[in-house]
Parts: C-alpha cells; sequence; structure tokens
C-alpha cells in the first residue's frame, strides 16, 4: 500500500517541520517534506482542536486529541509568536554519568503547551531517534538540544524572516526532497504504532512509510501577538537549535546564546555555533533537488 518508505516525514507549514527534517539529514536520515501552497493561520475557536487542524480521519483525530487532552481549551490559551531567545549556562553537553534527571509531569504538560501555542514547535510521533544532546539552561534546566547550525544575522527587520530563509536555505543545500501543497490526510497505525502518513496531493493521495516517525509542525494563531517588530542586531553569530525536554514528544525552534548577565530568558533574538553534519541515505542522492521558498511566500 506504500507509494514510497523514508525514515522520517516531515509535516506543516511552520517552522517546525523544515527544522526537524534539517536534523533529521544530518543525522544522515532519508526525509521526506510535505508542506501546503500557503500557511495556514489557526483561528481559535470553541471546537478548534489543538492539533491536526483540517485532520478528520477517526484515528487520526483520536490521537492528536489525546495529547492535548489534559490543556487549556486553545480559545482561552494566549498564543505569542515570539521567537524564544533561550541562554545556556555552557554549551558543553551535561554529563549522565552518575546522576539521573528528575522527571517532571506538570513540566511536561506546560512545555506542551508552550510548543502547541507557538508557530515554532513540532510533534514527534516517536521519542527515540532524535540524536538530541542534553544540555543546561541559564535557568538551571537540563534540556535537549539538537544545534543545527549558526545563524549570520544580516540587516534585515524581521528576525523571524532571516530564520525563515535561512531554514529554507538549509532544506535546499542539503537536498531534501519536498512534496509542494501537500496536506496531512491521516496516520497509518498498526496495532497502535505509527507507520507513515497519507498526504493529499493535488495527484491524489500519497502513501510515505516513515521508519523513524512522522513530525508534525504546529500552526500560526491568528490571534497571536506579532513578532514583526523583533529585530535582531546586525552581524551577531546566533545558534538555531531545536529544544525538547525528555520524555517529551514536542519540541521547538530556538535560538540559544551562552549566557552573559544571569538571566534565563530572553525576548529577542540572536543565535551561536555548531558542527554541521550533512548527509543523507544513500537512496535519495539521485533524486531531483526541489526548491524551498521563504516562510510566508
Amino acid at each position: 500500500m506504500w507509494d514510497d518508505e523514508v525514515d522520517v516525514v516531515c509535516c506543516g507549514s511552520g517552522f517546525g517541520a523544515l527544522a526537524a527534517a534539517v536534523a533529521a539529514a544530518d543525522a544522515g536520515l532519508d526525509v521526506h517534506v510535505v508542506r501546503p501552497g500557503d500557511p495556514r493561520s489557526v483561528t481559535p475557536g470553541p471546537q478548534t482542536p489543538w492539533l491536526g487542524v483540517g485532520v478528520d480521519d477517526p484515528e487520526t483525530r483520536e490521537y492528536f486529541d489525546a495529547l492535548s487532552a489534559d490543556l487549556t481549551p486553545l480559545v482561552d490559551a494566549e498564543c505569542d509568536s515570539a521567537l524564544t531567545v533561550r541562554a545556556v549556562g555552557q554549551w558543553t553537553p551535561v554529563s549522565g554519568r552518575g546522576r539521573i534527571a528528575p522527571f517532571y509531569g506538570a513540566r511536561l504538560q506546560d512545555w506542551a503547551q508552550r510548543c502547541l501555542t507557538s508557530p515554532y514547535g513540532v510533534l514527534y510521533t516517536r521519542l527515540a531517534d532524535r540524536g538530541t544532546t542534553s544540555m543546561r539552561s541559564a535557568n538551571g534546566e537540563e534540556i535537549q538540544v539538537k544545534m543545527l547550525g549558526t545563524l549570520e544575522t544580516t540587516t534585515a527587520p524581521d528576525t523571524t524572516a532571516v530564520l525563515g530563509d535561512w531554514l529554507s536555505a538549509q532544506a535546499r543545500d542539503r537536498q531534501i526532497p519536498a512534496v509542494d501543497n501537500g496536506t496531512l490526510q491521516r496516520l497509518v497505525f498498526e496495532e497502535g504504532e505509527i507507520l507513515g502518513a497519507v498526504i493529499d496531493t493535488a495527484d491524489g493521495p500519497l502513501a510515505l512509510r516513515a521508519r523513524h516517525g512522522v513530525a508534525v509542525s504546529t500552526e500560526p494563531h491568528s490571534a497571536a501577538t506579532s513578532a514583526a517588530d523583533q529585530l535582531i542586531e546586525p552581524g551577531k553569530l546566533v545558534q538555531v537549535g531545536l529544544v525538547g525536554y525528555s520524555a517529551s514528544r514536542f519540541g521547538r525552534v530556538e535560538l540559544l546564546e551562552l549566557e552573559r548577565d544571569g538571566s534565563g530568558y530572553c525576548s529577542s533574538g540572536r543565535v551561536h555555533d555548531s558542527k554541521r553534519e550533512s548527509g543523507r541515505s544513500h537512496a535519495r542522492r539521485g533524486r531531483e533537488m526541489h526548491r524551498y521558498p521563504p516562510f510566508g511566500q
């Protein structure tokens, strides 16, 4: 029943799906991106789901709704489109020797809601195989980080536009195959395990088996505050990372900077250095290169 088989399928118009695709490609995985023709903005309402707006398949709908069942109703939630800049105490990984990190269930619930109210969030259908590194944030929390690379800021007036262009360029550079004008129709389950996804395309349904899971980006909310007036100082080097917590299926694209003044979070933007590990599986090396338009176009 499968039209193609890859390691990871990344769906959605948000930043999270494309960032997850770049991270997977750098890990040498075979990736396929599915992007709608136009970025979709969700207007919260009494019946608006947190995840998978427009997905009607009962099994997929049940899965998405279960992941957000304990959260505040979307219509009552505060949405913020501001790009987070997180201060970290050091770039070196946290050593796991001789200790077990504490587990905070309430923190994971709060983190899920923060990711879902952000246009930079992403849901992973599998907890394993993300290739993250444990790091310590400036406020003492242990976070899971996948560094994507260094972003050098320019005179562009908008942090969001700069980051979107940067992620699009990273995807082009890695020649990640994409389905444009495609939307998630349903996830495919077998005995409770997600095996892949069926995509609605102009040429009909496309069934993609995903050996390492599916990543679904969150969508911008029309009620969210605007980040258009956030400026980044030209010439700064900042680090782009996918940030999450252990045991959470949710992640978020953030900008990371080395702590200078002891503060935990900053309100507007700068990023830092990371080794780039370009790589794709041999099965895709001959594929045609697909272009990725800048975000919002």
